[in-house]
């Protein structure tokens, strides 16, 4: 327990701080709730446009797509690197 006036005071600014900081991640956490960008992924970008861009910008595809996604995407991983939509 705090002993004097200041630590007191110190204290409850610590608190009231930590007390922000959670109620901004519960409503961080509540506004992404409805939001999920692996289904997006999957079902409405064309996989030969994420392909090619991770080739022609050097980036390993397995960051973006697991390896269940990347047999069902088989058919596009031969895609060019300079493909275009």
């Amino acid at each position: 327990m705090p002993k004097t006036e200041e630590q007191c005071l110190a204290a409850i600014e610590r608190e009231q701080k930590r007390v922000a900081a959670d109620e901004f991640k519960l409503e961080e956490k509540r506004e992404g709730k409805n939001l999920s960008l692996g289904t997006s992924k999957i079902n409405y970008m064309d996989p030969r446009i994420t392909i090619s861009w991770c080739k022609n910008n050097e980036v390993p595809i397995e960051k973006l797509f697991t390896k269940p996604l990347m047999g069902k995407f088989a058919w596009a991983m031969d895609n060019d690197p300079s493909w275009r939509f």
